[in-house]
């Protein structure tokens, strides 16, 4: 064979391939290829969904007592609460007849203050004197279980009276007139409880006894009664 016809034909079948490599290049793998699992850390998703505006700043919220706890507060309030207070009878050629009600105050269970009043009716001579006025007091209860259910009391009062007397004037004279006598009383006392209440004896010492119808020391018996429980 020619070889210059040899060549030829090697040209002819190059020039063949080299214009059929695109229709190859179209044909669709047909080969299965297992899927591969990922190896990285989940994506995380996304919420499109609008989430609420956090509150920056928020109003205190102000709570109104209810009623039920505005009777509450008043159920301790009357808890707390107790009158009494000491009298005192003298009959004769003297006599003397002392009311001096208080009305008390439990600030915690042991101490207690409060107002009082004082009025005393005096007949001697075949005269009449009345005096009366107000008193404030505090006492606490320092030492309990004396005798049972007993306590011992400190006990402090001041008490501003019109008292009616025979004064001596500026002429040297006695004239029967009232003055405003102020006298401050200290001392101890012992409670003992009784049912719902309890009764005080006072021992108390008068720190005013030149104007004052006390004499020293000044002896009281009296009781007290909660308004409730």
């Amino acid at each position: 064979m020619n070889p210059y016809t040899r060549v030829a034909d090697l040209l002819s079948l190059l020039l063949v391939l080299l214009t059929s490599l695109p229709a190859f290049a179209q044909i669709p793998d047909t080969v299965y290829r297992k899927p591969e699992l990922p190896t990285g850390p989940p994506t995380p998703v996304q919420d499109n969904k609008a989430k609420p505006q956090q509150r920056a700043q928020e109003k205190p919220v102000v709570v109104q007592p209810t009623q039920q706890q505005e009777e509450r507060e008043d159920l301790e309030f009357m808890d707390r609460l107790y009158f009494g207070g000491s009298f005192g009878l003298q009959f004769g050629n003297y006599t003397n007849i002392s009311l001096l009600p208080i009305l008390g105050y439990k600030v915690t269970d042991k101490f207690s203050v409060g107002p009082g009043f004082v009025y005393h009716f005096i007949r001697t001579g075949g005269q009449t004197f009345q005096n009366f006025g107000g008193r404030v007091f505090a006492q606490h209860e320092v030492l309990g279980g004396i005798i049972n259910s007993g306590a011992l009391l400190v006990h402090a009062e001041y008490e501003a009276l019109s008292y009616e007397n025979y004064w001596r004037t500026n002429n040297g004279a006695f004239e029967l007139t009232r003055r405003m006598v102020y006298t401050p009383l200290a001392g101890l006392g012992y409670r003992q409880s009784a049912g719902r209440g309890s009764f005080d004896l006072l021992l108390l010492y008068n720190f005013n006894d030149v104007d004052s119808p006390y004499s020293n020391p000044v002896i009281r018996a009296g009781f007290n009664i909660p308004f409730r429980r």
